[in-house]
């Protein structure tokens, strides 16, 4: 899953190699994760992000959770578990340089090859971000399509990519990604 807050923030970085990026990007999305022994595991939502790296994926199915992130720090809020995890941001995927990489491949396939992990994004017939691809570090493979799909030239207010954190969850910081 924190490979999955990493694409979102792939699409609001820039312009790299005919990938036009916009200001801000929200949609609706379905993840699917198949592991090595081919149980697979979907999980559905929406997503908002911001060109400044700020974004917030919040999931429906198959439970609620919310991951949010203002370019620092990173918030998984559990609402089943009542509790919020936070990290600071280190190491996370730095997608300027993945975006930079970013090749044409066929059509609108890109592919980019960042610290070894080969991520294929599909473009719809817009230009838009329709999906996103990658094997992770345990071997799943990932595969996140994105519906209703909205480009803006303006940035979506910051309060809006807040995670929504009751008072009685319990806080946990964890340590740096």
């Amino acid at each position: 899953m924190r490979r999955s807050v990493v694409f979102l923030l792939l699409s609001v970085m820039l312009n790299a190699g005919g990938i036009t990026i916009p200001a801000s990007f929200s949609a609706t999305f379905v993840q699917k994760v198949t592991t090595p022994k081919k149980k697979t595991v979907r999980y559905k939502g929406n997503v908002q992000v911001n060109r400044t790296r700020a974004f917030r994926w919040v999931y429906t199915v198959p439970a609620s959770r919310e991951i949010c992130g203002d370019g620092k720090r990173v918030r998984i809020v559990d609402h089943a578990l009542e509790q919020v995890i936070v990290y600071r941001v280190g190491s996370l995927v730095d997608l300027m340089q993945l975006l930079k990489r970013a090749k044409p491949h066929h059509g609108q396939i890109y592919t980019a090859d960042y610290h070894g992990v080969v991520y294929t994004i599909k473009l719809d017939e817009q230009g838009r971000i329709e999906q996103v691809a990658y094997r992770d570090e345990l071997d799943n493979t990932v595969n996140i399509r994105f519906h209703q799909v909205r480009y803006a030239d303006t940035l979506i207010p910051a309060e809006k990519l807040r995670c929504r954190i009751p008072p009685h969850y319990d806080v946990i910081k964890g340590k740096r990604r």
